[in-house]
């Protein structure tokens, strides 16, 4: 049985406009981040050894330019076909879901480290990518393949605009809150089972632990957001939802690994815990 595609066509063209100027403020915005902290960023990127995390930073800190620039043309597009706001959409779409991949996938790497490395952590988290990559996957293809897109905000304006999709895509943020939710959850228990013997330090764990926290509650409250636009309003507004949410996932897993390496680099100690208390290279060299 086929998800029901749900029509909007009566989304205001008057707001519709307006929220160009919205996407060109994300892309703004965006931009400013970057620029405020290139000196962190090259930093980072020089000093710092080539692991899997630090692959998976570039692919978050740089593939955004992509998918914002995509959102520009397809936003600033004076006369596009009917074609190419198709093709954008499905651009931004499959672009979106590569950076938030990368995004869990640095604080599953996180939370592998921080549990010395355990097998069984490993096969947790390669069960789970299975288990929720999986119907992602399907559930994308199918709201590529349904989503309604017009090449015409209202009668005699033309721009791209989106007026229906699947409900289905409800299912990818709740499995994205499931996702981060195991995330949060291992931290917190390798945590609390270290807590007695790092009473009172100040270490990595603790930074790990308050930067899990935070993302999951940003996750959790932009996903909700989504679910509720997705649910009740026209499918234009949770597209600039979604946009909103990709980018501020990018920008927060970055600026928190840029804050851990930092961390780690001015303040770790041999005495102190750390990563490499769980046998476990420190983030300068593993993360």
């Amino acid at each position: 049985m086929q998800s029901p595609v749900r029509l909007n066509e009566n989304a205001s063209p008057d707001v519709l406009i307006q929220m160009k100027y919205a996407y060109v403020a994300l892309v703004a915005l965006w931009v400013y981040d970057y620029v405020t902290t290139l000196d962190e960023e090259l930093s980072f990127v020089t000093k710092s050894s080539w692991r899997i995390v630090k692959y998976l930073y570039l692919l978050c800190r740089y593939l955004p330019f992509v998918y914002l620039g995509v959102v520009l043309i397809r936003t600033l597009e004076t006369y596009p076909s009917l074609s190419m706001c198709q093709t954008y959409y499905s651009l931004n779409s499959y672009l979106g879901s590569v950076i938030v991949f990368a995004a869990e996938s640095i604080f599953f790497v996180r939370t592998y480290a921080i549990w010395d490395r355990s097998k069984r952590i490993l096969w947790a988290f390669i069960g789970s990518v299975v288990f929720i990559l999986t119907p992602i996957i399907a559930i994308l293809v199918k709201y590529n393949s349904s989503t309604t897109v017009t090449s015409s905000i209202a009668i005699g304006i033309s721009g791209c605009s989106k007026i229906g999709e699947t409900t289905a895509i409800l299912f990818v943020y709740v499995l994205l809150v499931v996702a981060e939710l195991e995330i949060l959850c291992l931290t917190l228990y390798r945590a609390i089972s270290n807590y007695q013997h790092e009473r009172g330090s100040s270490n990595v764990l603790g930074v790990l632990v308050e930067h899990n926290i935070f993302y999951f509650v940003c996750g959790v409250v932009s996903s909700a957001v989504l679910i509720v636009a997705i649910a009740i309003f026209p499918a234009s507004y949770s597209d600039l939802a979604s946009s909103i949410q990709i980018t501020a996932h990018a920008m927060l897993v970055t600026r928190m690994h840029q804050a851990l390496w930092r961390y780690n680099e001015d303040y770790a100690h041999p005495d102190e815990f750390s990563l490499t208390t769980f046998s476990a290279a420190s983030p300068s060299r593993t993360l």
